[in-house]
Protein backbone atom coordinates (compact mmCIF):
# COMPACT_ATOMS: atom_id res chain seq x y z
CA UNK A 1 0.00 0.00 0.00
CA UNK A 2 1.43 3.38 -0.69
CA UNK A 3 1.57 6.33 1.75
CA UNK A 4 -0.87 8.65 1.07
CA UNK A 5 -0.19 11.54 3.35
CA UNK A 6 1.01 14.51 1.68
CA UNK A 7 4.75 16.09 2.83
CA UNK A 8 5.02 19.23 3.98
CA UNK A 9 8.38 20.55 2.24
CA UNK A 10 11.92 20.79 4.08
CA UNK A 11 12.13 23.95 5.90
CA UNK A 12 14.81 24.65 9.18
CA UNK A 13 13.76 24.92 12.18
CA UNK A 14 13.94 28.73 12.12
CA UNK A 15 11.55 29.31 9.37
CA UNK A 16 8.70 27.07 11.06
CA UNK A 17 9.63 29.00 14.65
CA UNK A 18 8.77 32.87 12.73
CA UNK A 19 6.18 31.70 10.25
CA UNK A 20 3.92 30.83 14.12
CA UNK A 21 0.99 32.78 14.08
CA UNK A 22 2.39 34.74 17.47
CA UNK A 23 5.15 36.37 14.98
CA UNK A 24 2.98 37.34 12.08
CA UNK A 25 1.60 40.99 12.08
CA UNK A 26 -2.09 42.02 12.87
CA UNK A 27 -4.30 42.17 9.68
CA UNK A 28 -5.31 45.80 11.24
CA UNK A 29 -1.55 47.03 11.03
CA UNK A 30 -1.42 46.06 7.65
CA UNK A 31 -4.56 48.93 7.05
CA UNK A 32 -4.11 51.06 3.90
CA UNK A 33 -2.71 54.45 4.11
CA UNK A 34 -2.21 56.94 1.72
CA UNK A 35 0.02 59.96 2.41
CA UNK A 36 -0.65 63.22 -0.73
CA UNK A 37 0.45 66.61 -0.70
CA UNK A 38 -2.72 68.91 -1.93
CA UNK A 39 -1.86 72.77 -2.88
CA UNK A 40 -1.56 73.60 1.18
CA UNK A 41 -1.80 70.49 3.05
CA UNK A 42 -0.61 67.19 3.45
CA UNK A 43 -3.33 64.69 3.69
CA UNK A 44 -3.14 61.18 5.53
CA UNK A 45 -5.91 58.70 4.81
CA UNK A 46 -6.23 55.12 6.54
CA UNK A 47 -8.72 52.44 6.55
CA UNK A 48 -9.86 51.38 9.50
CA UNK A 49 -13.05 49.07 8.82
CA UNK A 50 -14.78 47.96 12.04
CA UNK A 51 -13.45 50.95 14.29
CA UNK A 52 -15.48 53.56 15.84
CA UNK A 53 -14.71 56.96 16.18
CA UNK A 54 -13.99 56.71 19.90
CA UNK A 55 -11.49 53.94 19.15
CA UNK A 56 -9.02 56.35 17.22
CA UNK A 57 -6.72 58.76 18.65
CA UNK A 58 -4.83 61.18 16.75
CA UNK A 59 -1.69 63.17 18.36
CA UNK A 60 1.02 65.56 16.54
CA UNK A 61 4.16 66.44 18.88
CA UNK A 62 7.79 67.54 17.92
CA UNK A 63 7.25 66.69 14.02
CA UNK A 64 5.29 63.69 14.41
CA UNK A 65 1.77 62.52 13.60
CA UNK A 66 0.68 59.70 15.14
CA UNK A 67 -2.75 57.60 15.01
CA UNK A 68 -3.97 54.94 17.49
CA UNK A 69 -6.80 53.08 17.29
CA UNK A 70 -8.02 50.13 19.52
CA UNK A 71 -11.33 47.90 19.04
CA UNK A 72 -12.04 45.20 21.73
CA UNK A 73 -15.24 43.13 20.94
CA UNK A 74 -16.68 41.04 23.20
CA UNK A 75 -19.95 39.20 23.15
CA UNK A 76 -21.80 37.73 26.36
CA UNK A 77 -24.78 35.58 26.65
CA UNK A 78 -25.99 34.60 30.04
CA UNK A 79 -27.64 31.57 29.45
CA UNK A 80 -24.93 29.43 28.11
CA UNK A 81 -21.97 27.28 29.71
CA UNK A 82 -19.22 28.12 27.97
CA UNK A 83 -16.29 25.50 26.57
CA UNK A 84 -15.06 28.12 24.46
CA UNK A 85 -14.62 31.56 24.63
CA UNK A 86 -13.62 34.36 22.19
CA UNK A 87 -13.06 37.72 22.51
CA UNK A 88 -11.93 39.98 19.14
CA UNK A 89 -9.14 42.57 19.70
CA UNK A 90 -7.43 44.80 17.04
CA UNK A 91 -4.87 47.32 17.36
CA UNK A 92 -3.25 50.02 14.78
CA UNK A 93 -0.71 52.11 15.38
CA UNK A 94 1.37 54.61 12.94
CA UNK A 95 3.46 57.05 13.00
CA UNK A 96 4.51 59.78 10.00
CA UNK A 97 6.80 62.78 10.73
CA UNK A 98 6.08 65.64 9.04
CA UNK A 99 8.14 69.09 8.90
CA UNK A 100 6.30 72.67 8.88
CA UNK A 101 2.93 71.79 10.00
CA UNK A 102 0.57 74.55 11.31
CA UNK A 103 -0.11 72.63 14.31
CA UNK A 104 -3.33 74.60 15.61
CA UNK A 105 -5.19 73.83 12.28
CA UNK A 106 -4.36 70.10 12.24
CA UNK A 107 -8.21 68.33 10.88
CA UNK A 108 -9.41 64.90 11.01
CA UNK A 109 -12.65 63.10 10.28
CA UNK A 110 -13.58 59.57 10.37
CA UNK A 111 -16.46 58.49 7.89
CA UNK A 112 -17.55 55.03 6.41
CA UNK A 113 -14.14 53.69 7.88
CA UNK A 114 -11.84 55.78 6.45
CA UNK A 115 -9.74 58.12 8.19
CA UNK A 116 -8.60 61.23 6.46
CA UNK A 117 -6.64 63.58 8.60
CA UNK A 118 -4.98 67.49 7.12
CA UNK A 119 -2.07 68.88 7.94
CA UNK A 120 -2.33 72.29 6.74
CA UNK A 121 1.40 73.21 5.73
CA UNK A 122 2.56 76.16 7.82
CA UNK A 123 3.41 79.40 5.57
CA UNK A 124 4.99 79.13 2.18
CA UNK A 125 7.96 76.67 1.52
CA UNK A 126 10.80 78.89 0.76
CA UNK A 127 12.58 78.07 -3.29
CA UNK A 128 16.34 77.63 -2.64
CA UNK A 129 18.28 80.63 -3.30
CA UNK A 130 21.71 80.51 -4.76
CA UNK A 131 24.21 82.76 -3.01
CA UNK A 132 26.91 83.99 -5.03
CA UNK A 133 30.77 83.53 -3.74
CA UNK A 134 32.67 86.71 -3.96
Amino acid sequence: MRNTLMRRPTTSLLDDFFNDEFFLPNIANNAHLDVYQEEDKYVVEVDLPGYKKEEIHISYNNDLLTIKAEHQEENEENNKKYIYRSRTCSNYTRQIRFNNIDHGKIDAKFEEGVLKVCLPIRGEHEEVKRIEVK
